[in-house]
């Protein structure tokens, strides 16, 4: 039996968690995929109950899962058209529909690939555990105690993310030559890490770009670097500016 819901520190009853799961189905749904998510990804880190490659693979579809749910809540009415794929490119879990797919499929060497889809399932799995017990205060507070304190660290996580996506570029290019990637992959690739950097909801790529940038400018100033690598890195970090979204004024506030 249910236990009879509390009145939390505001003074509005809380439901039961029973009420909260009724209520909230889709969003519980999505947490259990993003444990399952995070699961796997440990076992393809420690394959002691499944092979690295089942892990790896169920990793990924279960993220494949998650970002299939929450596009469903951020595009609605879906149709063939190209309207509605550009909206599915420009939202984040579009990104990582096609991410979760692609590397799902084709399985490269290197437990790296799976740390954006596991990082961003701890984190979001922390602030559906936050929101559970506000609603239902049914979580113990030495819980809370580490949930709160993870949440806390966000943008420390998004940027150990963004700074992840751009390092898998050459680690696609090497899993080319080594024969675990297609050929076509660090092209695929390139579309997605342009796509994140174009990301208005995500300014982090964008950020861990701009870092990158900053410190190759300071490097490639010093008397001993060669004028041609400094020139290529000029070009190259103009080429990725041009990237950019432009500033909408919602932002400019």
């Amino acid at each position: 039996m249910d236990a009879e819901p509390q009145p939390n520190g505001g003074g509005t009853p809380q439901r039961t968690l029973k009420e909260y799961v009724s209520e909230k189905r889709l969003d519980c749904a999505i947490f259990l995929l993003r444990m399952s998510t995070i699961i796997h990804g440990i076992l393809a880190f420690l394959p002691i109950l499944l092979s690295h490659s089942n892990a790896y693979q169920r990793c990924l579809v279960s993220y494949f899962g998650v970002s299939a749910f929450r596009l469903s809540q951020r595009v609605t009415g879906m149709s063939l058209n190209m309207e509605c794929l550009q909206q599915i490119l420009s939202e984040d879990s579009g990104h990582y529909l096609i991410f979760s797919l692609f590397f799902a499929i084709q399985q490269p060497n290197g437990i790296a690939f799976l740390v954006p889809v596991v990082m961003f399932s701890i984190l979001h799995s922390a602030t559906f555990i936050k929101n559970l017990n506000e609603a239902t205060g049914v979580v113990p507070t030495p819980v809370m105690g580490q949930v709160t304190n993870l949440i806390t660290k966000q943008q420390q996580f998004l940027m150990v993310v963004a700074n992840t996506e751009i390092f898998l570029m050459p680690m696609c290019i090497v899993s080319v030559f080594s024969g675990s990637l297609p050929l076509f992959a660090p092209f695929m690739y390139y579309r997605f890490l342009s796509m994140r950097y174009q990301s208005r909801r995500n300014p982090y790529s964008r950020l861990a770009f701009t870092n990158m940038r900053m410190a190759a400018a300071y490097y490639t100033a010093h008397p001993s670097c060669p004028a041609i690598v400094g020139q290529l890195v000029q070009k190259l970090a103009a080429f990725v500016e041009r990237l950019a979204p432009p500033p909408t004024a919602a932002a400019a506030q």
